[in-house]
């Protein structure tokens, strides 16, 4: 239960870390739409204006993917650590060291699957012609 209460607050904590420094990174842009007085959004970021490319729909996948694999792998991560608590405090016990082994395998497997997608992912954009960033590696042949 003590293992349980400690987890728990460590996900609340991290996933409050999470949101709050997304937060502040969303502060410093412009959070206004333009000034209805305008008849043409020229200059302003496409978010106000409706001049979306395709460009902006792979960023904003890459982004998504990115942002999944993150909290996949810190998942991971900590079920790995919580393996090695659990192995550790077994003393001996053949039923915990066997759950304990199935956890830090299960975490292996979860490890292996987010770098396997991140590795498809990138294979998929480089043959797209787009960087990880979601920039377009050679812009003149692109779409060609």
């Amino acid at each position: 239960m003590f293992i349980k209460k400690i987890s728990a607050a460590i996900l609340v904590i991290s996933s409050l870390l999470f949101i709050s420094s997304s937060i502040t990174v969303r502060a410093q842009g412009n959070i206004l739409p333009p000034a209805s007085g305008t008849s043409k959004c020229a200059g302003q970021n496409a978010t106000y204006c409706g001049d979306y490319t395709v460009n902006d729909f792979v960023v904003l996948a890459i982004n998504i993917a990115k942002w999944i694999m993150g909290i996949v792998g810190s998942l991971s991560l900590v079920m790995f650590v919580y393996g090695g608590f659990m192995f550790l405090i077994s003393g001996g016990s053949a039923d915990n060291v066997n759950k304990a082994k199935k956890i830090i395998i299960a975490a292996i497997i979860g490890l292996i699957i987010v770098f396997s997608s991140y590795l498809i992912i990138k294979f998929v954009l480089e043959t797209m012609g787009v960087s990880w960033s979601g920039q377009i590696l050679n812009p003149t042949t692109f779409g060609k």
